[in-house]
């Protein structure tokens, strides 16, 4: 029987989301080529899969507010990488989301001629379509995970293929079939979703309960629940809880969270495709600076900021970017969508519909294609 090749991979994760789909996608390469190495850039679920790991990022994310501070250990870690990748010749560099670092690794690791995959497509057809040209020129191929982006970079010259979502590779995160008319038992039973980042607790998890505490004025048995991705994230949400509300937040899934849920207030971001994936009705909010939201302005291309609405191409869920300003408009929608049960039934039909063809396992399988495909042949 022949040896398999000790394959080199160097992977580079910037934020705790990426961290996630790093370590399944580790995962899956260790059980197709148990001999493989990887090392690189992530956090601890990336080194609980076997990844070594030269610098956790995942505590590093640069947040809005300390992004400046920041810059020079940035500066530093580049070098430290193009050093690594000198020295340790890996056969693929994998880089998972984070564009605004991970541009940077690609550039370095195409000038050393090792070939690069991007997993998880950078959203150019969003903004920053002027990176369309490094794009090409640094990285060799894309895995791209909503449908409609393979033909986005396809069209423009960049080799891309449409692997499915991470999301949703796991069994536990498929719809329970629960049925469209769906009423929770001590109706209404509403999730609290701010993020996980540091930026989306600070600007989103108050108002959060603000409205909340508005919607508890119409039903008084209201119940709350929320989810966190690690115990740093419980303590920091559990700390700053109005206890009024009674909120029930544990560490546990979206899906999971969300399942039997009749509303949910959620950051904008992939967790809006985790509460579709439920056919749970939803509100999205985001907190955007004035500078951001003139850039925003001016540099978006979509006609919508929450991912199922781009998916949808229409405003299937109301969404609040920014919300500063529209709570009581949020307080409104909420309570209108709460009291129409027809409403609620039609827009879990609509998410049902939107994300059936997408609720599919299979993207790390895909990947692993080519990831096999890209290493040398010894």
């Amino acid at each position: 029987m022949a040896m398999q090749k000790e394959y080199k991979i160097f992977i580079s994760a910037a934020e705790l989301s990426g961290d996630q789909h790093a370590a399944k996608l580790i995962n899956a390469i260790m059980d197709d080529m148990p001999t493989a190495q990887c090392f690189g850039l992530g956090g601890p679920n990336m080194e609980n899969a076997g990844c070594e790991l030269m610098e956790n990022l995942v505590d590093k994310s640069a947040m809005l507010t300390h992004i400046l501070k920041l810059v020079p250990f940035y500066k530093k870690l580049l070098k430290r990488v193009k050093k690594t990748l000198i020295e340790e010749k890996p056969d693929l560099v994998i880089l998972v989301d984070s564009p605004a670092w991970n541009f940077n690794v690609a550039k370095v690791a195409h000038k050393l001629e090792i070939p690069v995959l991007a997993y998880i497509a950078p959203q150019l057809w969003a903004w920053g379509g002027w990176r369309i040209k490094k794009t090409r020129r640094d990285i060799d191929r894309i895995a791209c995970i909503l449908p409609f982006e393979e033909k986005w970079f396809r069209d423009r010259n960049v080799a891309a293929d449409y692997i499915g979502n991470p999301l949703f590779d796991e069994e536990s995160n498929i719809a329970s079939n629960i049925g469209f008319n769906h009423k929770s038992k001590n109706f209404p039973t509403i999730a609290l979703l701010p993020g996980s980042r540091q930026h989306e607790i600070e600007t989103l998890w108050l108002p959060m309960q603000e409205i909340a505490s508005e919607i508890k004025k119409r039903y008084p048995q209201v119940n709350f629940v929320s989810a966190v991705p690690n115990a740093k994230v419980l303590n920091q949400l559990k700390s700053s809880a109005d206890a009024k509300l009674n909120i029930d937040i544990q560490h546990r899934s979206i899906e999971a969270t969300v399942r039997y849920a009749d509303l949910a207030l959620v950051a904008s971001g992939t967790a809006t495709m985790e509460i579709a994936s439920q056919d749970c009705p939803m509100i999205v909010m985001y907190s955007v600076t004035k500078l951001q939201k003139m850039l925003g302005k001016l540099l978006l291309k979509i006609k919508y900021i929450a991912l199922v609405n781009i998916l949808a191409d229409k405003m299937l869920v109301p969404e609040f970017v920014p919300f500063e300003g529209s709570e009581e408009e949020i307080v409104h929608k909420a309570l209108g969508i709460l009291s129409n049960d027809q409403r609620r039934s039609a827009m879990r039909q609509e998410l049902h519909e939107l994300m059936e063809p997408i609720i599919k396992p299979g993207a790390a399988a895909n990947t692993i294609k080519i990831i096999k495909q890209m290493l040398p042949k010894y």
